[in-house]
């Protein structure tokens, strides 16, 4: 095997191991309650909509109030994870005032996001950055949430929290008559580790009390209908020319498996593996890595922007097209779990807090240090590379880009294509106290839709 195709296998296996779906568990759970969407739904969107609700578009000024990490799963009634479910929360700020003109509190904290959105992976994981939720007359602390989840509905709950006085005669809490389940929406705050100002969290898992969605009748591939075509590192719904994107659905291939050296030719990555290929607006994607409900492949240069059409081939036929928005820019950085990002260190090791994996060794960054994230979808490079092109030498990106730890901005060293479609940035971790801090990019005005942490320690 050439210099080129080890390089390439070898970059490439350090994050697509993330994009495969995980297993499902098989048990039955109690599935959470529909509770009262209340009175504050909010009746002006804020701008910003993403799941870090301290911070509002670039401010660099957070909120007011006790930092609480907000994470979980959605299920389904045996515990298998549900992929593609839209997470929206809104709760009171520090102050007990909601984002609602008529909010029974108006000194409402300026700087508070007050509503996020997250859609879930393969592993049916959600996180929030917010804040512990003030009190307001009537209720004891709580966070709303809508969940809406592909083939299986709507559902309208709360979470609350342990050890809170008022939760004894909250009318919405003690409403739900079967003891189980109100217990499933009643958490603990616990503190998080090493965070040197104090942060906390709290862990809900959504059970979605109904039947999955099944297969379709027949014997073609089919591409989900929604969030069916994704970003794979962020699985914001979409495509872009050159990046990295994974497609879910039913029968898409009769086996497993990810490309070899054998399938790399002429310095060209495979548009074909076992007969399964994909097409985006008409041209042929390369193929990572197939299975029967998942495919990731790199999608074609294109210079079109606006929907297109997604075609799945393999043995039995072809899928029926699958509408997508192509955008020339769709940043999303690869993480280790739903939680922390995938960073490595000089030496190529995993950044990350201890044990966070089993069986990766992982260390935490230092203040200093330069270490390295890893992403796709973050637009052109200068010199330019040509999807399905073995990548032997750097591409800097054509933008410059933004990373924001936490509130602190990061020196870039290096933005680039570094191998087919997979973007590095070697950035220098900002002077910061002990803990754990989102991760945020911004490139030619667009930004990473979603955040994950960096343990620094």
């Amino acid at each position: 095997m050439s210099t080129s195709r080890r390089n390439l296998l070898r970059s490439a296996a350090l994050t697509p191991a993330l994009w495969f779906t995980k297993g499902a568990f098989a048990q039955q759970l109690v599935s959470t309650p529909a509770l009262t969407i209340g009175p504050y739904y909010p009746d002006r969107l804020p701008l910003d909509l993403d799941n870090d609700l301290l911070l509002i578009n670039d401010s660099i000024t957070p909120s007011v109030g006790e930092i609480l990490w907000v994470q979980g799963r959605v299920l389904d009634s045996t515990g298998a994870p549900v992929r593609g479910a839209v997470v929206e929360i809104w709760q009171a700020d520090n102050n007990g005032a909601y984002i609602h003109t008529a909010s029974p509190v108006t000194n409402r904290e300026p700087n508070f996001q007050g509503y996020g959105k997250f859609e879930t992976a393969s592993d049916g994981r959600y996180l929030f950055r917010t804040v512990k939720p003030g009190i307001y007359p009537g209720r004891t602390r709580h966070i709303h949430y809508q969940i809406k989840a592909p083939g299986r509905g709507n559902l309208v709950t709360q979470c609350h929290f342990e050890g809170e006085a008022l939760n004894a005669n909250d009318m919405v809490l003690n409403g739900i008559t079967n003891a189980a389940q109100r217990a499933s929406v009643v958490r603990p705050i616990e503190a998080v580790s090493g965070s040197a100002i104090g942060e906390k969290r709290v862990t809900f898992d959504v059970v979605m009390g109904v039947t999955p969605e099944d297969a379709p009748a027949g014997t073609l591939p089919v591409v989900s209908t929604r969030s069916g075509v994704v970003n794979a590192a962020s699985s914001d719904a979409g495509a872009t020319p050159g990046a990295w994107i994974s497609i879910h659905g039913f029968r898409l291939a009769n086996n497993t498996r990810v490309w070899n050296a054998g399938d790399i030719a002429n310095g060209q990555l495979p548009t074909s593996l076992d007969g399964v290929s994909v097409t985006i607006n008409g041209k042929q994607a390369f193929v990572y890595f197939i299975s029967p409900k998942q495919i990731n492949v790199q999608a074609p240069a294109d210079s079109l922007s606006g929907s297109v059409q997604v075609v799945v081939s393999n043995a039995n036929g072809t899928s029926a097209a699958t509408s997508v928005q192509l955008q020339s820019v769709l940043p999303g950085f690869f993480r280790l779990s739903e939680d922390y990002i995938t960073a490595t260190d000089a030496l190529g090791g995993y950044v990350a807090p201890p044990n966070l994996v089993s069986g990766l060794l992982t260390l935490p960054a230092k203040s200093g240090d330069t270490i390295t994230l890893w992403g796709t979808g973050f637009g052109p490079t200068n010199p330019g590379f040509t999807a399905g092109e073995v990548i032997t030498n750097a591409r800097p990106l054509m933008n410059p880009v933004k990373i924001r730890v936490g509130q602190s901005p990061a020196l870039v060293t290096y933005a680039g294509v570094t191998t087919a479609g997979v973007y590095q940035f070697n950035m220098v971790v900002p002077n910061l106290p002990a803990g754990d801090y989102p991760v945020r990019a911004e490139v030619a005005g667009v930004r990473t839709a979603s955040v994950a942490k960096l343990r620094i320690q």
